[in-house]
């Protein structure tokens, strides 16, 4: 992965987050993850990025043609069956969300992360810890934080407090 595409989905990643201010969507990581998925989606979309066959997809079921079963939270990735390439080709980003993560949760998604970096190949990934300001970055400890960003999100007072930290991309 490029540093100039590592820095774009992590500019587009801190838009997305900073643009939900509805206190409701930190109530629950799912109403959070579909929110944040289509503020995704359409800066992706704005910025060019959804070209050529590329598309974010949530929750897409990982299955034995790709060596491991998961199913990441979101993906930005040219399909397979549509560039005709092996799944290990065109994958660009993974997003794992959790809120209120403890640092189990967190040890457990830098696990998933990793085991996507490693068998995939995505190039860049988030773990995004939502209704906290801890990022949970001080509990990674894999092979592979030169692709991974560290994001928390919490509404204080109408106001979005963001806590985000890349190894994937230079200062």
């Amino acid at each position: 992965m490029d540093e100039y595409l590592n820095k774009k989905l992590f500019n587009l990643t801190e838009s997305a987050i900073r643009s939900i201010n509805a206190p409701r969507f930190f109530q629950t990581e799912r109403g959070y993850q579909g929110q944040f998925y289509c503020a995704l989606q359409s800066r992706l979309n704005e910025s060019g990025l959804l070209e050529n066959g590329a598309i974010l997809e949530m929750e897409y079921q990982k299955s034995s043609r790709h060596g491991l079963y998961q199913r990441p939270d979101i993906v930005f990735h040219i399909p397979a069956e549509h560039s005709g390439q092996s799944v290990q080709h065109n994958n660009y980003a993974v997003w794992a969300l959790k809120r209120r993560a403890t640092e189990a949760d967190a040890v457990s998604d830098f696990v998933k992360l990793d085991e996507m970096f490693e068998h995939l190949g995505y190039g860049f990934g988030v773990f995004l810890n939502i209704d906290s300001t801890d990022s949970m970055q001080q509990h990674y400890n894999g092979n592979y934080g030169d692709r991974l960003s560290y994001a928390a999100a919490k509404l204080l007072d109408q106001t979005v407090l963001v806590s985000l930290h890349s190894n994937a991309i230079s200062p």
